[in-house]
C-alpha cells in the first residue's frame, strides 16, 4: 500500500504582488513502512511539499493523498484529527517538539493526554519511548539538562507517541554532531523496522542517505531524480512524458534549448539537432 501518493501537485504562494509556483505538478509515491530523504537546493519546493503533507498548506492543484487522506478537501475539524493522528513532525529545532517545563516523561506523556489516552496508557507508551531511544537515565530530567542529542531523540519520541502513520523531519540531524546524528539516524531506522512508520526527512546532510531506503532529489519544484543503493541514480519520468536531466549530464552533453529524440533497440537517444 502506498502511504503517499502525490499526482500533478501544484503550490502557488504570493509574495507582495507576485504569484510563487513552488510545487510544479511534482509526482511521488512512497510505500507503507518506507524511510526515504528528500534533497534539492534552496527554493526547489522541498518545505512547501513537508508543509502540505503535514497539512498546514493546502494543494492549489493535483493530489495529495497521506494514508488514504485527501489533502486537498480537509475540513478544518478533519486536518486537526489528520495532524494529531496520521502525521509525526520533528523541528530542525527539537526545542520547538518539546516543553521546557516538563521532564521527558512529562513531554511524551503530553501529546497522548491531548489525544484522550487514560494514565496508564500514558505511563506505559512514554515508558516505552524512553526505552526505545536511550532516554530512561533522563526520565526526570527536563530538555535544558539534557544533550542535543538527546533533546532531538525525546523530540521524536514525542512525535510519535500517538504512534502516527507517517514521520516527517526537517533536518533532524542539522544541529548535531556526527555522534549525535548518527545515532538519532539509528534510531528512526529502528522506529520505522519497530512499528512500520513510514519516515520522510528533508535533509542537506550526506550522512542520512545512508540511512534510507531512497533518497529524492526535487529541482523546480518536480521530483527530477531518485536513487537507491541497488539501482544507483534514476532520472524520473513523468506522466506526462518529462523528465530533468542531471545537471552534470547537460553541462558534459552541451544540449541546447532544442534537442532531437529517437527509439533506437529498446533506448532513447537525447542528441542536439544536426544544424547544430
Amino acid at each position: 500500500m502506498k502511504a503517499i501518493e502525490c499526482a500533478g501537485l501544484v503550490h502557488i504562494y504570493k509574495a507582495a504582488d507576485l504569484e510563487v509556483f513552488a510545487l510544479q505538478g511534482l509526482d511521488m509515491t512512497i510505500d507503507d513502512g518506507e524511510v526515504v530523504a528528500i534533497v534539492g537546493a534552496s527554493g526547489s519546493g522541498k518545505t512547501t511539499l513537508m508543509n502540505v503533507l503535514a497539512g498546514v498548506q493546502v494543494p492549489t492543484a493535483g493530489q495529495a493523498r497521506v494514508a488514504g487522506w485527501d489533502l486537498a478537501s480537509l475540513s478544518d475539524g478533519t486536518r486537526d484529527r489528520y495532524r494529531r493522528d496520521v502525521i509525526g513532525y520533528v523541528w530542525q529545532s527539537a526545542t520547538l517538539n518539546l516543553t521546557a517545563e516538563l521532564t521527558a516523561d512529562e513531554n511524551l506523556q503530553l501529546p497522548l493526554l491531548v489525544a484522550g489516552k487514560s494514565r496508564p496508557e500514558r505511563i506505559e507508551r512514554a515508558a516505552e519511548l524512553l526505552e526505545a531511544f536511550k532516554l530512561s537515565h533522563r526520565r526526570n530530567h527536563r530538555p535544558a539538562q539534557m544533550s542535543g542529542g538527546e533533546q532531538q531523540r525525546l523530540a521524536l519520541g514525542v512525535a510519535v507517541a500517538n504512534r502516527p502513520r507517517v514521520l516527517l523531519a526537517d533536518e533532524p540531524t542539522a544541529e548535531l554532531d556526527r555522534a549525535s546524528a548518527r545515532q538519532v539516524l539509528e534510531d528512526i531506522r529502528s522506529l520505522s523496522e519497530r512499528e512500520g512508520t513510514t519516515v520522510v526527512m528533508v535533509t542537506h546532510d550526506h550522512e542520512v542517505e545512508r540511512h534510507v531506503d531512497r533518497v529524492l532529489r526535487i529541482r523546480d519544484g518536480k521530483t527530477s531524480t531518485e536513487t537507491t543503493a541497488g539501482a544507483g541514480e534514476l532520472v524520473i519520468l513523468d506522466p506526462a512524458g518529462r523528465l530533468q536531466l542531471p545537471k552534470s549530464v547537460l553541462e558534459a552533453s552541451k544540449l541546447g534549448a532544442r534537442v532531437r529524440v529517437r527509439a533506437e533497440k529498446g533506448r532513447v537517444v537525447i542528441e542536439p539537432p544536426e544544424s547544430e
